[in-house]
């Protein structure tokens, strides 16, 4: 009991943070996959690639890079 109390406490200060990032990210407006600005695959995209905040992207339905984490 006092383990699951423990870790509602905190995910509660936790998911805030989560829910509000607005960091930069790029983001590939044909695969909706949006990409740290240092990552690999970032920096490949050129042609469909626009940057915005983590927050609008995962928005618009775009989900996170699977090498970086987004």
């Amino acid at each position: 009991m006092k383990k699951i109390l423990c870790l509602l406490v905190v995910l509660s200060f936790a998911l805030p943070v989560w829910a509000g990032d607005n960091s930069s990210v790029v983001m590939n407006v044909k695969t909706y996959i949006y990409h740290d600005p240092n990552c690999r695959w970032a920096k490949k995209c050129t042609k469909n690639c626009v940057k915005t905040t983590k927050q609008k992207a995962q928005a618009q339905g775009a989900r996170a890079c699977k090498v970086c984490g987004g």
